[in-house]
């Protein structure tokens, strides 16, 4: 029989103890009655014997019921447990020092199992990505989804096919808990690259998003061929109109359509969590932060899109 993990069992198996040693009856009739096979019964009862051995029983291994005896009826356990199904030894379980690594480059970088993965590979840690990800799993650092999200078709977006042929950009639009003063993070990621910038300003307008967008090109080193925005008041029409003055096409998302600018939106993210910590930035560093992020980011920081390699490097083949 295959091992069950039905929480019914062990009532099953005090059912059917009960007819073999409280009704008296044959090992055949009570398997018969129990359906199963006596085999299985006789197993169940060396468990319960031994699950009662603190029990004073008779020579045919029945309580007695008399009187002198020190047996209470109340006193036997008659549940009988199903036992774990784990192995004794696993000898082909992972190394404990294997296991220390993984979890070492998940706390450090706080990333997912592939980028965890490719953090032991590149150190010379040779483990599969389904043992991370097993690892990960077990030690409680990641948890199953409770529910399936409905599939919905990818949007079509323009082709990257070199770094600036496709650029996403964004306002991150930050409210202090306390005084609910707002203040804005301009970004942009190139979609080809991962390569990413962003810039700290205390209001939003057209002008300010046209001179983003320049000092970001410059930094880049290369023409911004297609920006690729949400409808906000800051990429308006202006915007559209002198950007395409200057050989570059605005291009807008759907509305409540964010998975159109989905790198935008993941770049939004993560440095929300991973440089301001989901804090409000205090505007004598946030200067400086941003810099040192940055430089981080586009240098150091692996990414799966590209190979698990870093912005600099596919800027470097190009």
């Amino acid at each position: 029989m295959g091992y069950s993990s039905n929480p019914l069992l062990p009532k099953a198996r005090a059912d059917a103890v009960r007819l073999l040693v409280l009704e008296r009856l044959p090992v055949a009739v009570a398997a018969r009655k129990s359906g199963i096979h006596r085999t299985t019964l006789w197993r169940w009862k060396r468990k319960w014997l031994k699950l009662n051995e603190h029990v004073q029983l008779t020579n045919d291994n029945r309580p007695t019921r008399t009187a002198g005896a020190q047996f209470r009826l109340a006193a036997c356990k008659w549940h009988v447990p199903t036992l774990s199904s784990r192995p004794l030894t696993s000898p082909n379980a992972l190394a404990e020092w294997v296991v220390a690594r993984i979890t070492y480059w998940r706390r450090q970088a706080g990333r997912c199992a592939a980028i965890v993965h490719a953090h032991c590979l590149r150190e010379g840690t040779q483990v599969s990505l389904a043992s991370v990800k097993r690892v990960l799993r077990r030690l409680g650092f990641v948890t199953r989804p409770k529910y399936k999200r409905k599939y919905r078709a990818p949007v079509p977006r323009p082709v990257a096919v070199a770094p600036g042929s496709l650029v996403q950009t964004d306002t991150v639009h930050l409210v202090h808990p306390t005084t609910k003063q707002r203040v804005y993070l301009y970004t942009l990621v190139d979609v080809y690259s991962r390569w990413a910038y962003a810039e700290y300003h205390e209001r939003i307008s057209q002008q300010l998003s046209y001179e983003f967008l320049q000092r970001g090109q410059a930094c880049f080193g290369r023409r911004f061929q297609c920006v690729q925005a949400d409808n906000g008041s800051e990429f308006g029409y202006w915007l559209k109109l002198t950007l395409e003055a200057h050989g570059t096409t605005l291009r807008h998302s759907r509305v409540r359509r964010p998975n159109d600018n989905a790198f935008i939106e993941r770049f939004n993210r993560t440095i929300q969590e991973e440089c301001l910590r989901r804090r409000h930035p205090e505007p004598a560093r946030i200067a400086r932060q941003l810099l040192d992020y940055l430089a981080y980011y586009n240098e150091e920081r692996l990414h799966s899109g590209i190979q698990y390699g870093t912005p600099l490097e596919m800027l470097q083949r190009c």
